[in-house]
């Protein structure tokens, strides 16, 4: 059998909550769960969870702009990007599709990724910046991502790779990123070496992936966040 940290990826409660603990605390948020009881920061106030059909408000870490979700019960409105003082900056249509998602802010409020569900308990990574009063979507470190884990793991294709963010780094240029697929992403008949999750740390700005930062997780259940120097000092 391919891993079984695959299940835990029903858990979208940011994957910077749920490197290294245990995800069956969490609430099934992949299943769509509309517990709003669910929603808001983790503890370490990097991530915040959204959850179908329930308010959300993620502030930048300057308190300038926010991520908002009304609430709604059948027809969801548009995600906007807003000021604090609760002018629309932009919408995103890109998350508009009453799907939960992880917004993880860049510690300087520049950028915005975001662990988005996509159904069959995966979530995709989005990235944004924001370029004077505009939300540009940034898909280079993603596209990178993706072509290193079909590299590595020859039986994968890019559509197959879901990458998902994990961290930012202090100065919100460089991100933590994991690679995941979903358990036959190679065939009816994959078994466990097919291929693995990838760990990685990559320029935003560059879309480059750091080569020395690449490390295979090969750990049964939960994804594990490297623990070696590069990565304890990110």
């Amino acid at each position: 059998m391919m891993k079984t940290w695959v299940l835990a990826m029903a858990m979208t409660v940011g994957l910077a909550t749920l490197c290294g603990s245990k995800v069956a605390e969490a609430v099934q948020i992949g299943a769509l769960s509309t517990d709003c009881k669910a929603s808001g920061f983790d503890r370490g106030h990097r991530a915040y969870q959204f959850v179908a059909t329930c308010a959300g408000r993620a502030m930048s870490p300057d308190g300038r702009y926010a991520i908002v979700q009304r609430a709604y019960r059948d027809h969801q409105p548009p995600i906007e990007l807003q000021t604090a003082g609760g002018r629309v900056v932009a919408r995103l249509p890109e998350l508009s599709d009453d799907m939960p998602f992880v917004v993880l802010w860049s510690p300087d409020s520049r950028r915005i990724a975001v662990n988005h569900h996509v159904g069959s308990f995966m979530d995709d990574l989005r990235l944004f910046e924001i370029v004077g009063n505009k939300v540009v979507p940034r898909s280079a470190l993603i596209v990178a991502a993706k072509h290193l884990a079909v590299q590595r793991f020859r039986c994968l294709s890019p559509g197959a790779v879901l990458p998902n963010a994990a961290r930012w780094s202090a100065d919100g240029h460089r991100l933590m990123i994991v690679t995941v697929s979903s358990l036959y992403a190679c065939s009816d008949t994959a078994k466990a070496g097919d291929w693995w999750p990838l760990w990685m740390i990559g320029d935003v700005r560059t879309g480059r992936i750091d080569p020395a930062s690449i490390r295979i997780d090969k750990a049964d259940g939960p994804l594990r966040e490297p623990r070696d120097t590069l990565y304890r000092g990110f």
